[in-house]
């Protein structure tokens, strides 16, 4: 173990509400920092490299330990552009827990983890191209047996994925749509027709539990 220091969002105990694995009882350990800078994105407080609070590699570990779970979702913010990632797998690992990242696959992975969740970003998004498309991470995330998340505000969307799934050969499988919404009526309006989408494509769908719940609240 170690006493090295870096920022995060929070660290709480929910239930995964996205992907492959919704539903699912989770810790989530938001570090905290990003520089990819999506319009829509529901936790702009995790972007400041500067906000959210200091911990020690020994304190976080401690503190995801007193929970009564033992399945990790490190996020953020982008969790691979913190001082911290990937340290904290390796710690976590060695006492037992199981560890999803969640990243928008714009760095490539130095690490294996038990579920990469990759959600690669649409132009809707309002990063550019040359930003959020990385052909070597992608290549990389592959290859790790990645799931492919994408967040879709309209049909035109779906074309893009379609588009990024032939060129990077993306397992149709592992692909799932999810609706943009931070309110449960937002959510459900778009579900109705990405479900349409998904049954033509022979794509998954994402809900977004934690909205449906909750609402867009944090630490829930």
């Amino acid at each position: 173990m170690t006493n090295q220091r870096a920022r995060i969002a929070e660290c709480s105990f929910s239930i995964q509400g996205e992907g492959i694995t919704a539903g699912v009882p989770a810790i989530f350990i938001r570090l905290q920092g990003c520089s990819v800078g999506c319009t829509w994105c529901d936790t702009k407080y995790s972007w400041d490299t500067s906000g959210g609070r200091e911990v020690t590699l020994d304190g976080l570990v401690d503190e995801a330990s007193a929970f009564p779970c033992r399945r990790v979702v490190i996020t953020g913010g982008e969790p691979l552009e913190s001082s911290l990632f990937p340290t904290p797998v390796e710690a976590l690992k060695a006492q037992g827990f199981t560890i999803e990242v969640e990243t928008s696959g714009t760095l490539t992975p130095t690490v294996e983890v038990d579920q990469w969740n990759v959600s690669v970003k649409l132009s809707e998004s309002g990063v550019s191209q040359t930003k959020r498309i990385n052909p070597e991470a992608i290549e990389e995330f592959l290859r790790l047996g990645a799931w492919w998340k994408f967040v879709v505000l309209g049909r035109s969307d779906v074309l893009e994925v379609l588009q990024l799934a032939e060129r990077f050969t993306l397992p149709r499988e592992r692909i799932l749509l999810m609706p943009e919404g931070v309110h449960r009526e937002d959510v459900l309006e778009r579900s109705l027709w990405v479900v349409d989408e998904c049954k033509r494509y022979g794509y998954r769908y994402s809900p977004r539990l934690h909205i449906l719940l909750w609402g867009a609240r944090r630490e829930v």
